[in-house]
């Protein structure tokens, strides 16, 4: 009996706990509304300012200006304008007259002197005999121009070692152009019984300032008789300009650097001038 007051009292409590809470929210609902309903009737009595924003005008479109093309002006020239050339006046010599041609006189020629037997007198430069190649000029005064080929001499040069060996040196000369003129010179070696080895550069040749060193064969020659072995030869180009004549230097050296009939002999050589005229 008493559990069922207690739980009924409980119930009661929770009833009017529930009841008071929905009071409340619904009391506060209609404040709500209220508050919103104020708002919206109030007017504009000074209290509450109200602004408002005045509309900005929309601006008018400025209609676009056109503008008309100014016509190009055309150049016309006056119709009275003519160009006009006034052409120089030629101005003609006049020839003068044509002098009277003058009669030419005649020469008579005169008699040519003779002797008393009736024979010519000639003049005197017709009576001086003319020699073949006595004159090195032509009629013209240039100088006679050899023809190339022409020798213009030989000759030997021979060396003195003081032993039974010696060389000698054979110079021609010949003429190869206008001014030019080859001189070939050819080395021999004389002895009797000799043997030698092969020597590169060991000839020197001099001709006219130019040089050249030659090699040296070997030689082999077992024999009593006294022979003559060549050992090399070379030309050269010297200036003789046609018309003149040039002395003109050889010289000649062989590098024996040997011993032969007891005489040490390092080198042998030969040589001179010659003379070449044109």
């Amino acid at each position: 009996m008493k559990n069922n007051k207690t739980t009924a009292i409980l119930m009661l409590l929770v009833f009017l706990l529930v009841a008071a809470v929905v009071l409340i929210f619904l009391t506060g609902l209609d404040n709500a509304s209220r508050r919103d309903t104020s708002l919206n009737n109030i007017t504009n009595n000074g209290d509450v300012p109200v602004s408002s924003e005045t509309p900005t005008p929309t601006p008018t479109p400025t209609p676009a200006v056109t503008v008309l093309p100014t016509p190009a002006s055309t150049y016309a020239p006056s119709a009275t304008y003519a160009p006009s050339s006034t052409a120089r006046p030629v101005t003609q010599a006049t020839p003068p007259p044509a002098a009277a041609a003058t009669p030419t006189a005649t020469a008579t020629p005169s008699p040519a002197p003779t002797t008393e037997d009736g024979m010519p007198i000639l003049p005197a430069e017709e009576l001086i005999p003319v020699i073949p190649g006595a004159n090195d000029s032509s009629d013209d005064g240039t100088a006679t121009i050899v023809p190339t080929g022409t020798s213009l001499g030989s000759g030997t040069f021979r060396s003195d070692s003081g032993a039974k060996i010696n060389i000698h040196a054979d110079w021609t000369a010949v003429i190869a152009a206008e001014n030019t003129v080859n001189v070939t010179v050819t080395v021999y070696v004389d002895s009797y019984s000799l043997t030698t080895t092969e020597a590169p550069e060991a000839l020197d040749i001099s001709v006219d300032g130019q040089f050249v060193a030659l090699g040296s064969p070997a030689i082999q020659y077992d024999g009593t008789a006294q022979r003559s072995t060549l050992i090399n030869s070379h030309t050269f180009s010297v200036n003789v300009p046609a018309g003149q004549s040039r002395t003109i230097p050889i010289e000649v050296v062989w590098q024996f650097r040997g011993n032969y009939g007891g005489v040490q002999l390092d080198i042998i050589e030969c040589g001179g001038s010659v003379t070449l005229n044109r």
